[in-house]
């Protein structure tokens, strides 16, 4: 039995370090990755369908990598004046070359009690300007990086 637990200690110690090895190898594999940057571009009412909205939020995604990035699918949300108003997913994304960008349009749904929250604090709290950020995660076809999360932040002037 004494045998046997020293054994065990010296597999974890050899496990332990062999984590530790692997760990640090994974970061040196691709120590030049810059995450890409994603712009909301444009943003339109589809026609509804019913009682649900839909909105074609147009993006330019980013690479500023030495390689292609090859996209799975990618989840997203938008969000103004702090309510979750849009999200959707799309996975017939387009592989992003290197030192590029690309033009994406995905379809987004509206959250409807938001959406009406929204339009309740735009009418009792006039504003000058309305803050949005939109959130993507990008699914990469990659063991190094399976998802990536960015955001972009900004604000929208209501005057002129």
């Amino acid at each position: 039995m004494n045998r046997l637990s020293g054994f065990l200690k010296i597999s974890c110690r050899h496990l332990l370090v062999f984590i530790l090895v692997s760990l640090a190898a994974c970061t040196q594999l691709r120590p030049d990755f810059e995450e890409p940057g994603v712009k909301v571009v444009s943003l339109r009412a589809l026609p509804a369908e019913g009682m649900e909205q839909k909105f074609a939020i147009g993006l330019r995604i980013t690479n500023p990598n030495t390689f292609a990035l090859n996209l799975v699918g990618m989840s997203y949300h938008l969000k103004i004046q702090g309510y979750d108003l849009l999200d959707g997913v799309a996975n017939d994304i387009p592989e992003i070359p290197a030192f590029a960008d690309i033009p994406l349009q995905v379809t987004a749904s509206v959250n409807m009690l938001n959406s009406l929250r929204f339009i309740r604090t735009l009418l009792t709290e006039p504003q000058d300007r309305i803050e949005y950020e939109l959130g993507v995660k990008l699914a990469l076809n990659s063991r190094l990086f399976p998802t990536l999360h960015l955001a972009e932040k900004g604000e929208i002037s209501l005057t002129r």
